[in-house]
């Protein structure tokens, strides 16, 4: 049964969620993006954004911080070099469900949804990793209740109500 709204992901697949890749696995990679750099306090995507792309850092740091409704801003997780910021709608270029902004320079590689589907499928085992990193990202996001609608509005109105029924 899966987990509820607003529980912690576990902690015990941080490196499933978050792999860091070799030297070796990065050049594999490479072919099929672009170099990229950011200053620090640059964004690299932001909520509501069309997804780029997968990021794959080379060196520097990125934040990736989550909004809720209410514009409160919370820190989710600090990625360094040999990392990829992507989750699964990176894989269609949906909108993004979270703020990605570089803590200091940083370079790396943007590498286009077409292209994070062709790198998954000519590289398979780097490809597994993704996927699985993708997903298990995706069900962190559902865990603590970072996907889907906010409703605005008073918790007795008759409309909020027939929304939240609604979603």
């Amino acid at each position: 049964m899966p987990p509820a709204p607003g529980q912690q992901p576990d902690p015990n697949r941080d490196h499933q969620r978050f792999p860091v890749l070799t030297a070796a696995e990065q050049k594999r990679i490479h072919r099929f993006g672009s170099p990229q750099g950011f200053a620090k306090g640059d964004y690299l995507i932001r909520v509501g954004e069309r997804s780029r792309g997968m990021f794959l850092l080379s060196s520097g740091k990125v934040q990736v911080l989550q909004r809720d409704g209410l514009g409160h801003v919370t820190p989710m997780h600090e990625y360094g070099p040999g990392q990829f910021l992507a989750e699964a709608g990176t894989l269609t270029g949906a909108p993004v469900l979270v703020d990605c902004v570089a803590l200091e320079d940083s370079e790396g590689w943007l590498i286009p949804p077409d292209q994070l589907r062709a790198l998954i499928i000519a590289e398979a085992d780097l490809g597994e990793r993704i996927m699985r990193a993708l997903i298990l990202r995706r069900v962190a996001l559902i865990q603590i209740g970072a996907t889907g609608a906010v409703l605005i509005g008073a918790a007795s109105s008759a409309s909020v109500l027939r929304l939240q029924n609604f979603l």
